[in-house]
């Protein structure tokens, strides 16, 4: 009987476990067939693959690339598939496995990684301030309770509370849970200026800490990041817009004429100087595929498409990084015309016998 192996493509080593990375389902083997086999991949109920394969002189089949057949069928963070080889006059061998997206390689699997970790780049830390909307997002496997262990500076010291943000029952199991963990949230006048807090799911820790002297962020911005989740980053620099215009001219009865304007408003925003852990953020936002431009209550607004990014660094000690970042609206209709009302001085009950 045939039987699947996914292979680490560095080792060669079979890859025990339910859960995966993408980025480690690269390479399959199947062993121990005699005749053809057919193979195929199964997403929710549907085949999304199927070929048939005639082994070696060792009874050996080696399949490449299914990464990137996979991540097809990934609307979102996860995907269940099953894998099936089936070969006439013997039984069919099948094995299924969670995938999980990623853009990027990881040090860990996916059965250490997630017990571990929130999903996002940055790892344990971020820089933000008052005023801006952050989200985090994990996948347990075992109940926890989610709460958050804030420092405030009061003038004398430092002073702590803990926050109760999701309790067990709150936590879904087997799924993704994303958080609103905005600093906002955890503002106590009473105990001082809030400093920083950390957000704790089980053996999950992350850090944020507040930076009151952060320039205002133009664009603010919501993005899938590297694990499927929706992450938010905040652009600080220079923001640059270049309006460019394509004229179309024929003569139309005897007469040069512009029949057609095709007109485009481009921006280039650079990220602001990015220290520590930030660089992972803004490398990952610069391949994120699903962006949008977001309010300041954390609502996104108008979806936009990067045109090009300049994602470069070095790691001198006195170096101070930036990423710029190229982009246009992805309506059709790229440039956009923002109303602003003036204030109403009167309402409808304003007595008009005073004029």
């Amino acid at each position: 009987m045939a039987i699947i192996r996914n292979i680490d493509n560095n080792t060669n080593r079979s890859i025990p476990g339910s859960l995966f990375f993408s980025t480690y389902m690269q390479d399959m083997w199947i062993d121990n067939s005699t005749g053809v086999v057919t193979f195929s991949i199964e997403c929710n109920g549907f085949t999304v693959f199927t070929a048939d394969y005639v082994p070696d002189n060792n009874g050996e089949i080696r399949l490449f690339d299914l990464r990137r057949i996979l991540e097809s069928y990934i609307d979102g963070v996860f995907a269940d598939f099953v894998f099936t080889a089936r070969e006439e006059g013997q039984d069919d061998y099948s094995v299924s496995y969670r995938v999980f997206k990623t853009a990027t390689r990881i040090s860990e699997n996916a059965e250490e990684f997630l017990p571990s970790f929130f999903l996002t780049t940055l790892v344990n830390k971020k820089t933000t301030q008052i005023g801006r909307y952050e989200t985090l997002s994990f996948y347990p496997q075992s109940t926890c309770s989610v709460y958050v262990q804030a420092s405030y500076y009061s003038g004398t010291g430092v002073e702590t509370k803990e926050v109760l943000l999701m309790n067990e029952d709150d936590v879904v199991l087997d799924a993704v849970n994303s958080i609103n963990v905005s600093p906002a949230r955890f503002v106590d006048d009473s105990l001082g200026e809030l400093i920083g807090f950390a957000v704790r799911a089980g053996e999950r820790s992350f850090y944020f800490e507040v930076d009151k002297t952060l320039p205002k962020a133009n664009p603010a911005i919501m993005f899938r990041n590297n694990f499927g989740c929706w992450e938010t980053m905040y652009l600080t620099g220079t923001v640059e817009t270049e309006y460019s215009i394509k004229r179309s001219h024929a003569y139309i009865d005897g007469l040069y004429k512009q029949y057609d304007i095709d007109d485009t408003e481009l921006f280039k925003a650079n990220s602001g100087i990015l220290l520590d852990s930030m660089l992972r953020l803004g490398m990952d936002l610069a391949r994120s595929r699903y962006v949008f431009l977001m309010d300041s209550s954390g609502v996104a607004s108008d979806e936009v498409v990067f045109t090009d990014t300049e994602i470069k660094y070095v790691n001198d000690d006195d170096s101070l990084p930036t990423f710029e970042y190229t982009y246009r609206r992805a309506s059709f209709v790229s440039a956009m015309l923002h109303t602003i009302r003036p204030p109403k001085l009167f309402d409808k009950t304003f007595d008009v016998t005073f004029n």
